[in-house]
């Protein structure tokens, strides 16, 4: 049996909740289309050194499942293995760490085709930054995704590896998470640990020679490992309208914090609000 375990802000914001977010925590059937609408308030915490955050007051999320084949918003899934306790599925998903260069500010928020980065006023004091826009692209990644079924959490293990040509790097995903259904509602939680390779953090973390105007000595770059905790709940209010709430906070790793593009060690994200399911 499978859950829909994710909640959704906008076309590219979706992906970053989607897959740590259980909006609906509800058995999904087969053969139908469902599509959520939630009204309410959430938003993201943009680690991007002079870069505001992001921001929503609409989370949608659309999901269909075949028997093999399914569709988690913008996840596509392909079900080459499944039994009681394990599964195995090719899976394609958006990469998170374009979000916080295609979705810059919480007036960008509902315009998906807008990209880069609006410069502000320079700092008076700490390093001097790129007063030229900086571009980074979202990038879509492809894998194998195992789950392991048991009857206190289910763990996910998956390598995905950048298919859309942009850095040609690669993501392995862990996550451990339970879904524990009460007499009001249910209340879901997760652990996890995302390993980033060397190449997906140059790509969106390090300056350009065009950017800082300069030649750049390459230092060797190692890979990175965020980890993440987050909690949801939902309430079932009156038929197909439910209270949603998610809170994720995403601690980053060091050779992604240490870099002069990002100012902080981790970012918040998270929605509260109110949902219809059609």
């Amino acid at each position: 049996m499978k859950y829909l375990f994710s909640s959704l802000c906008i076309i590219f914001f979706l992906t970053l909740i989607d897959a740590r977010a259980d909006e609906q925590l509800d058995a999904i059937k087969t053969g139908e289309l469902q599509f959520t609408l939630a009204l309410g308030y959430g938003g993201i915490e943009n680690p991007r050194a002079t870069s505001d955050n992001i921001t929503t007051y609409v989370l949608p999320s659309w999901s269909y499942y075949g028997e093999r084949f399914y569709v988690e918003n913008f996840t596509l899934g392909y079900s080459l293995y499944e039994s009681d306790r394990f599964i195995v599925d090719l899976q394609t998903r958006l990469n998170e760490d374009g979000i916080f260069f295609e979705l810059d500010g919480w007036s960008n928020v509902f315009l998906s085709d807008i990209l880069g980065y609006k410069p502000n006023k320079q700092p008076l004091f700490g390093p001097e930054f790129p007063e030229i826009p900086i571009e980074r692209h979202i990038s879509y990644l492809g894998g194998v995704n195992s789950s392991w079924l048991t009857p206190y959490l289910d763990i996910n293990l998956g390598y995905y590896h950048d298919i859309s040509g942009v850095h040609q790097g690669n993501e392995i995903h862990l996550k451990l998470k339970t879904i524990q259904p009460l007499s009001w509602g249910a209340l879901a939680f997760e652990v996890g640990a995302i390993r980033k390779s060397s190449q997906l953090i140059r790509y969106y973390y390090h300056f350009t020679e065009a950017e800082v105007g300069r030649l750049i000595r390459e230092s060797a770059q190692s890979a990175s490992i965020n980890y993440h905790a987050s909690g949801v709940i939902n309430i079932p209010l009156w038929q197909d309208i439910n209270f949603v709430g998610i809170v994720t906070y995403t601690w980053l790793g060091d050779e992604i914090s240490d870099n002069l593009m990002v100012e902080k060690d981790g970012y918040l994200s998270g929605f509260v609000g109110v949902s219809y399911a059609f």
